[in-house]
């Protein structure tokens, strides 16, 4: 009998715990539209099977001012250091392609912004005393100054162009909020103009312009 590995093992357990993990088709679009508001020498890009867990921890995090995810988000309220950003997996298999809350916790950020454009990365469990625990606290423990994060599951395609207008409006000196805000009204003057496409996305920490170029 084959012995599964760690990322085989996790991905089972969260498929147990109903996680499904569907193909995001526009995610890759996303990154690129987005990557188009920064000189190209300014910008790391890592796509598909590119995007790794091992790449990540070994880049200097602290020396970049945005720092973007578009992928699966895995919430479990029941024990939130087990939620996680599902990244891609390569052939050494040297992580297991989840970046966890306990692993996040030990990142080494300066980011001005980070963006989890995801699914509910901005849920979590209620603590008493403790307020929310979730994936957006956790990255300011990193040391990110704000983070753009969502409340319930979104739609991948709706989401690269609310993502890539947040990212124009950004350009042009607004500030988060006021970038956050000019987006979603351009989203209700569209064809995703329910609320589902874009009401989900929150700000939480400083809503100033962008302290990085």
């Amino acid at each position: 009998m084959k012995q599964q590995t760690a990322g085989e093992i996790l991905r089972e357990f969260y498929l147990n715990q109903g996680f499904y993990f569907a193909p995001l088709p526009y995610s890759k679009k996303e990154i690129r539209d987005i990557a188009k508001n920064f000189p190209s020498g300014e910008v790391d890009v890592f796509l598909g099977g590119k995007a790794q867990e091992e790449t990540l921890k070994s880049m200097p995090l602290a020396e970049y001012g945005i720092v973007h995810f578009a992928c699966h988000g895995l919430l479990d309220e029941q024990v939130p250091f087990r939620s996680a950003l599902v990244l891609s997996i390569d052939e050494d298999k040297k992580e297991d392609g989840f970046l966890q809350v306990r692993e996040i916790y030990n990142l080494r950020l300066n980011a001005d912004m980070v963006v989890l454009s995801a699914c509910q990365t901005g849920r979590g469990r209620l603590e008493s005393g403790e307020g929310l625990l979730g994936l957006p606290r956790i990255f300011f423990y990193a040391g990110a100054k704000s983070v753009i994060s969502t409340l319930w599951p979104i739609n991948d395609k709706s989401t690269s162009i609310l993502m890539h207008s947040i990212y124009e409006h950004l350009s042009k000196g607004e500030s988060k909020s006021q970038a956050i805000r000019s987006a979603k009204i351009k989203m209700l003057n569209s064809k995703y103009a329910h609320p589902f496409y874009w009401a989900a996305f929150v700000l939480n920490g400083d809503s100033g312009p962008l302290t990085v170029e």
